[in-house]
């Protein structure tokens, strides 16, 4: 999926969650929470081990795949401190000197958590490409001709069968001036968005992104069906 075509800003929206800002080919994904599931284990919560080295092995692949030049998290690269892990804190290490790119990180609030953050991470409170800016909080996005990028909200949206079961799929929610990316991390949770007047919603179907065209009710319509129960 195309956005801004032929412009400064043009942009794809990619099934694995992440955004490829084309005219700088800046790969812009959020919300990794690498840590989370050390974190429960810190607290005696019996979770897997696993999701961040599959994530890394996700964003190593994607950027090859897409020819990034350059990786950036707009923000919540980190869950907690009691996540930092020997284990984690080598695989970064590993992963920034292996990944032949520059990486850059957006400052969130679970990465302010952290007393220190690894020296050889490139962060900053915003990052501007192409015509686009790169945040971590929707909250800090103003009005203005400046496209944003930003993450926070792990948007998904619960898409009913017509029968009586539903699906949830993470998606992109676009609002003014500012697209919401869905959380990448495979140990982040979701929340369901609810869709505003002029509203747009973007959502993987296997390999592509498609657009969710949105009622007036703010339900999600498909195949020209409103799942609201009533006309729209």
């Amino acid at each position: 999926m195309i956005l801004f075509a032929d412009t400064e800003q043009e942009m794809e929206l990619l099934a694995h969650g992440a955004v490829l800002l084309r005219k700088s080919r800046s790969l812009v994904l959020a919300d990794l929470h690498w840590g989370k599931s050390a974190a429960f284990r810190a607290r005696g919560v019996p979770v897997p081990e696993g999701d961040d080295e599959k994530d890394r092995l996700r964003i190593v692949a994607l950027a090859k795949s897409c020819g990034a030049e350059e990786i950036i998290v707009a923000g919540d690269m980190f869950h907690a401190a009691s996540g930092m892990s020997a284990e984690l804190q080598e695989m970064l290490e590993i992963f920034l000197a292996d990944l032949g790119m520059p990486f850059h990180l957006v400052i969130g609030n679970h990465d302010r958590k952290l007393s220190r953050l690894p020296a050889t991470l490139a962060t900053a409170a915003m990052i501007d490409r192409s015509g686009v800016r790169m945040v971590h909080d929707p909250a800090d996005v103003g009005e203005g001709e400046m496209f944003h990028l930003a993450g926070h909200w792990h948007p998904v949206v619960k898409i009913r069968d017509g029968v009586s079961g539903s699906l949830r799929v993470r998606a992109f929610v676009m609002r003014g001036n500012l697209l919401v990316l869905p959380a990448f991390g495979s140990f982040t949770g979701g929340a369901v968005i609810r869709a505003e007047k002029g509203d747009r919603i973007f959502v993987p179907v296997r390999d592509a992104v498609r657009e969710i065209p949105v009622a007036a009710c703010g339900k999600w319509v498909i195949a020209g069906i409103c799942f609201c129960g009533e006309r729209c």
